[in-house]
This record gives C-alpha cells, sequence and structure tokens, in this order.
C-alpha cells in the first residue's frame, strides 16, 4: 500500500483478484424507519430507494472556517512532504479535532436512524481537489474493494468548501446501490484514476446521476454500494471535503482494517475493533 502522511496504523490492501472472489455479502439491506429519531419516514424512504440523502444541515459557518483553517494548513505541510492532496487518509489517528468530528452529535444522530445503535467510525479521509488538478475518482462501488462484510457503511461526506458542478463535486447514481456486487476493471494509466479500479457504462446501465452540490458545513449520506465518483477540477477554486464512514459494530473485518475504527455509540459485540484512544495533541 502507498504510504501516507498520516498513516501510523497499515492497512492491508485486497488484491484485484480478492476484490472479484473474496466471499462478502455485498447486498443492500433497507432501512426499518420505525425507530428514527431525527430523520423523517419520506428521508428514510428515500435513502432505501435512492442510496443517498443530501443536503444535510452538518456544521454552521464558524465551526466549519475552524476546520477549514485547520485542513489548510494540513494540506500545506503534506504538499511540502511530498505527498498528493490525495493522501491524507485516516486523521483522526493524529489530529484530536477530527477525532471529536466523529462523535458530533449531528452526525451521529444522522447515523444512528440508518446504521442502528452499535456503531463504530472505522475511517476518516480527507479529499482534496486542488484547482486544475486533472485526476479523477472513477465511478466504484467502495464496497467492492474494502474487506468488510456484510455491506453496511454509510459515508459521510462533510464539505469543508463549497463542492458544484464547477469544482468538481462529487456524483452519485441513484438506486444503484440495488445492484449488489458491480463489476469493476482495472484502471489505466492515462484516465488519471485516484483508484485503482472503475466501473464502464455507468450512465446508460444504472440510471441517474445526482450532482452532490453542498454548501461548506452541509454533508451527504451515501450507502457503501452505492456507485459514485467525481471528476477533474477545472476550476481556479480548491474542492475539500471530509468523509467519516460509520458501519455496525457487528460487521466482520476480513484484514487488519478494524483498528483504526473508533466505538462511537452502543457496544462491540465482536470485540473487534481497535477504538485507538483520543491523540492528545494536534500535530500540523
Amino acid at each position: 500500500m502507498k504510504k501516507t502522511c498520516f498513516d501510523s496504523i497499515h492497512k492491508t490492501l485486497l488484491s484485484e483478484a480478492e476484490m472479484e472472489t473474496l466471499e462478502r455479502d455485498l447486498n443492500f439491506q433497507p432501512v426499518r424507519p420505525e425507530s428514527a429519531q431525527t430523520l423523517s419516514t419520506e428521508q428514510i424512504e428515500t435513502f432505501n430507494r435512492e442510496g443517498c440523502l443530501l443536503p444535510l444541515p452538518g456544521l454552521d459557518d464558524h465551526e466549519i472556517a475552524e476546520y477549514r483553517q485547520l485542513f489548510a494548513r494540513l494540506l500545506e505541510n503534506v504538499l511540502s512532504e511530498g505527498f498528493d492532496s490525495f493522501s491524507m487518509i485516516d486523521p483522526h489517528l493524529n489530529h484530536s479535532q477530527v477525532y471529536d468530528l466523529m462523535f458530533d452529535p449531528r452526525l451521529v444522530a444522522y447515523v444512528k436512524d440508518l446504521v442502528g445503535p452499535d456503531i463504530v467510525c472505522w475511517s476518516t479521509h480527507l479529499f482534496c481537489k486542488l484547482p486544475h488538478d486533472n485526476k479523477q475518482v472513477a465511478w466504484h462501488q467502495d464496497a467492492y474493494y474494502w474487506p468488510l462484510t456484510p455491506a453496511r457503511t454509510v459515508t459521510v461526506w462533510l464539505a469543508i468548501d463549497d463542492a458544484d458542478i464547477d469544482n468538481a463535486c462529487m456524483q452519485l447514481v441513484a438506486g444503484s446501490h440495488l445492484h449488489g456486487k458491480i463489476s469493476h476493471r482495472t484502471s489505466r494509466i492515462e484516465e488519471q484514476n485516484v483508484l485503482r479500479v472503475t466501473v464502464d457504462g455507468v450512465v446508460e446501465t444504472f440510471g441517474q446521476i445526482i450532482d452532490a452540490e453542498l454548501r461548506a458545513g452541509q454533508i451527504s449520506l451515501h450507502s457503501d454500494l452505492l456507485l459514485h465518483g467525481s471528476g477533474p477540477n477545472r476550476s481556479d477554486r480548491r474542492r475539500c471535503g471530509l468523509t467519516l464512514r460509520y458501519v455496525d459494530t457487528n460487521v466482520q473485518d476480513l484484514r487488519d482494517w478494524s483498528q483504526c475504527g473508533v466505538l462511537i455509540s452502543g457496544e462491540d459485540r465482536r470485540g473487534q475493533w481497535g477504538n485507538p484512544p483520543r491523540p492528545a495533541t494536534t500535530h500540523t
């Protein structure tokens, strides 16, 4: 695995052969609306039908301004050390502000309605597309290359900057989560894909594409089975977002990714999540 600037713990990636053959339950389990306390029945039905919800309120203007300053310092240091703007993986292991954000009651309330009471946040990742960056995040399902079963992760995508069509906001393929595991192919060098794999024929096969346009501080939620991606940022503006990935604690880790997971609420009945402690200080 490529070394990242925050990796004090390394995660073992699935090989491309394992992505296709490893036995995992990659089928969507509809959410039951009866116990929801924050999301409405209509919103739960939308998530079940489309695999995503957006936009939703997240942080206020003052809060997101503070995070924008933090991540600007992080990004400056990361680039000066020779890493790229996509390499900021699991900053909750080193940065107390990100660790604390995983527990934010506004975010956790949404997740509880979709996942249940026993929740772990097993990954955070800061995605930053610089102005005029030709790299793309090609169409993919997260669950396809994650060693977790069953597929039950809900990703919270927090807009650090305004994200819109002009600066290559995320795009989501509504309803594609209902197709189970979708076959991917190896990316070609000329595609400048941040990921190792991609899916062809998305528009022709899977239907409606939603542009996840968010104001800074807003969030989107999406299933780990939903096809999504984003194109090159050809604008003069940066597009930065933080993902927080939450899952039912009973989901099984087939590799070593659980060591980065932090128990957010409820119980870890499997006893598999590493639950690393809150960093004492923030390193920038």
